[in-house]
């Protein structure tokens, strides 16, 4: 664990907005050297000046992190002029809601091409490092919809199922190493990504800054999951591993969760 996190190397990528911006805020406070990355280069300047105005040290790429090579290129460029990064905050991530069947073929890749395989990508490019030294930290964003799918929300819940599961995968195969890796499980986070979603009340909107926090201590405290709502996203965990289909999508649609992305409203100003 790391307990003082001063002058460490982390490296966050989304960071131009929402939750990628406000952990970058967040680890700046504890004295890290901040690299932010995006592929919003408007709104990447935007994230640095506010940031460097705030009297923060700050670095900032643009990066598809779809693009594996442009991923190791960055963790290179990064590692050679500013120092080994001790902690990757895979936060990157994409969300367009809609029926299955009318989803295309260009919207699923992008979708797993992002939220999964970029963080994928990422994780192959610090990881031969952090084991040299045999410390450092992967936090990777997943979500409550990747423990139980949501209605309409079919490729971002497949793409974080998908990152739960390879977290759990390469924390297993790394135990002992000295590399400790955090899967961060949020529900409903206001940050525009969900603008319009009428969540049911048993998971409430999160503040997403409170977030960003417990991301800091599970870093500082070496824990391995974040939750948030924790009551909500424990017992979706719950009943995903306990109740049968059938008893699951019954309670599903009795709190209203069928319905809850019908007034789903994409964010004009992202440019994906």
């Amino acid at each position: 664990m790391m307990k003082d996190l001063r002058d460490k190397v982390v490296l966050i990528t989304g960071a131009a907005r929402g939750m990628g911006r406000l952990d970058a805020l967040a680890f700046a406070r504890e004295g890290c050297r901040v690299v932010i990355a995006d592929v919003d280069g408007k709104e990447l300047d935007n994230a640095s000046r506010e940031l460097e105005e705030d009297g923060y040290r700050v670095h900032s790429f643009l990066l598809d992190v779809s693009d594996r090579d442009a991923c190791f290129r960055l963790v290179e460029k990064v590692e050679g002029e500013i120092g080994p990064i001790e902690v990757l905050v895979n936060n990157a991530g994409v969300m367009e809601c809609g029926e299955f069947t009318g989803m295309s073929e260009r919207h699923w890749r992008r979708t797993m091409e992002v939220n999964f395989l970029g963080q994928v990508w990422l994780m192959q490019a610090v990881l031969p490092g952090m084991l040299a030294r045999h410390s450092g930290h992967v936090v990777n964003m997943a979500s409550q919809a990747g423990i139980i799918g949501g209605a309409k929300m079919s490729s971002y819940s497949a793409s974080k199922h998908a990152v739960m599961g390879v977290t759990d995968s390469v924390r297993l195969e790394l135990r002992g190493s000295g590399v400790r890796f955090t899967d961060v499980i949020p529900g409903f986070v206001e940050t525009g990504m969900a603008s319009g979603a009428e969540p049911p009340f048993i998971s409430p909107w999160v503040d997403p800054a409170r977030v960003s926090q417990a991301i800091v201590n599970a870093v500082k405290k070496g824990h391995e999951e974040v939750c948030r709502p924790a009551f909500s996203v424990r017992l979706s965990a719950l009943l995903r591993g306990l109740a049968s289909p059938k008893l699951l999508d019954g309670i599903y649609r009795m709190l209203g969760g069928h319905k809850v992305f019908d007034t789903w409203r994409k964010d004009p100003t992202r440019p994906f």
